[in-house]
């Protein structure tokens, strides 16, 4: 007896929510075993019994082709792209084709009737497709049993499933990874971004207070009734207070408030226990009913570390970001070859003498603070080179590993600048001399000044030569007089 495709199609459906293991073919080979727990929770080994995937409800686990398991924590701001064959596509097939009323655009659009086929020893219907998204054909065969899909071919690419097994107990070991593992890196995602989202999983693991009340205003307005008998129909509704709840505990201090609640109107402030409570809201809220709304509410248990403990960890956390802060401001670890070519529109500022780390960094941080007087909004905008290969790097040696790239101007904090008192920072005129440059001229500059000289040369607003020209006699340049 033939099927229809909306029968093959709820077929399919009926795997929906349903855990599935199988074994894995691709084009006539044995690939490995798959996994799959409803909704995103896998496991896949290749032919050896080896994982190479795994995902939780937390974690995501890639084998690299180094053989080291690459880390990523799940989040909601994460996309990834996959090509190729996956197994998804078999387990999860029955998201490629929604209801036609679902309001979801159909990307496979069947062109063929079913017809019986048999796939590793399963008997399937085997159903054609449009592919609306790289416009080709697919075709996938529906297990006339167990309605799970058991083959996808696009082309000369066949995957299979064999062996399908249905609601099993699986060991929650299995989804799970405790070998070898580094952290993914993606260039895409800035540091910011992953400690917003760190914080973002450690909150969602807080235990909070629950408000178990907050004032509201009942609203009654008739909808149908008979004046005559007094039968009327009422609709009610509740509005509520929108309020911000902020908690600390008391013993440690009132946190850092962010700009946006300090914008918030302060309504109320209590002590219950070891937590203190602020109301913040635009609305106004009776300092009666604020007092209930504190009253009301559940405490949730404190952090069961110490105030002395916390604080230390607190003050460790905050030397430990400064420093990570300072290395990146001066550009610790960096290679200068990285900076050179097409990466010539920084301003590198390359650090040749290692005797003093101290005085560096005053000279870095000066060179890079904003001017004086009338020229605060002004600083120099550069991009440290501090690696230990750099020690001793003339400026002949420099002028040959640029050659005739970018960037045309450098500046240098070599033995004068760390030594002399007030740290002269070594400008060179690095361009090529065919384009009008005076390659390998140097002139010296003070760090206050450093923002007047890197703006305009990054701006191309003067020349190289504008600056020596204005240097005393000992050639260092301090401002225009």
């Amino acid at each position: 007896m033939s099927m229809t495709w909306p029968q093959i199609r709820g077929l399919n459906y009926s795997t929906m929510g349903r855990s599935v293991r199988a074994d894995m073919w691709c084009d006539d080979t044995f690939t490995g075993r798959v996994w799959f727990l409803p909704p995103a929770t896998w496991r896949i080994e290749d032919a050896a019994g080896e994982a190479t995937y795994i995902e939780n409800d937390t974690d995501e686990y890639r084998l690299a082709d180094d053989g080291v398991m690459v880390h990523t924590a799940k989040s909601p701001n994460r996309f990834v792209m996959t090509s190729g064959a996956a197994p998804w596509q078999l387990l999860k097939a029955y998201a490629m084709w929604p209801l036609e009323d679902s309001g979801t655009e159909q990307r496979l659009v069947p062109t063929s009737l079913p017809r019986p086929v048999e796939v590793r020893g399963r008997a399937g219907w085997q159903v054609q497709f449009a592919d609306a998204t790289p416009g080709g054909e697919v075709t996938y065969v529906i297990d006339a049993e167990l309605g799970i899909a058991l083959s996808r071919s696009i082309g000369s690419q066949v995957m299979d499933l064999a062996k399908p097994h249905f609601d099993e107990d699986f060991d929650p070991a299995l989804f799970t990874w405790i070998g070898p593992v580094r952290e993914e890196e993606d260039r895409f995602v800035t540091p910011a971004q992953r400690e917003y989202e760190a914080k973002a999983r450690a909150l969602a693991q807080m235990p909070r207070p629950q408000v178990a009340w907050l004032p509201r205003t009942i609203e009654v307005q008739p909808v149908d009734g008979d004046p005559r008998t007094g039968a009327m129909d009422l609709q009610v509704t509740a509005q509520y207070s929108y309020l911000t709840l902020r908690q600390w505990v008391t013993e440690i201090g009132e946190p850092e408030i962010t700009w946006m609640q300090g914008q918030t109107p302060l309504r109320h402030r209590e002590a219950v226990g070891p937590w203190t409570f602020e109301i913040r809201s635009h609305n106004l809220i009776d300092s009666d009913d604020c007092a209930r709304i504190i009253g009301s509410i559940v405490l949730a248990d404190p952090p069961a570390a110490t105030a002395a403990q916390i604080r230390e960890m607190l003050d460790r956390d905050t030397a430990e970001r400064a420093d990570a802060e300072l290395s990146e401001m001066l550009g610790t670890g960096r290679h200068l070859d990285d900076y050179l070519g097409d990466r010539g529109g920084d301003s590198l500022f390359i650090r040749t003498d290692f005797s003093d780390g101290a005085a560096w960094r005053e000279v870095a941080a000066a060179a890079m603070a904003a001017g004086e007087g009338d020229e605060t909004e002004f600083m120099a905008c550069l991009t440290c080179i501090d690696n230990p290969a750099n020690d001793g790097l003339s400026i002949s040696d420099l002028l040959e590993r640029i050659g005739d790239r970018p960037p045309y101007y450098v500046f240098i904090a070599d033995t004068t600048t760390i030594t002399d008192p007030e740290h002269p920072i070594l400008a060179v005129d690095t361009g090529p001399a065919h384009s009008g440059h005076g390659r390998g001229q140097t002139v010296r500059v003070i760090p206050s000044q450093m923002w007047s000289i890197e703006n305009n040369l990054s701006l191309a607003n003067m020349d190289f030569e504008d600056f020596a020209d204005s240097a005393g006699p000992d050639g260092v340049y301090r401002g225009f007089s």
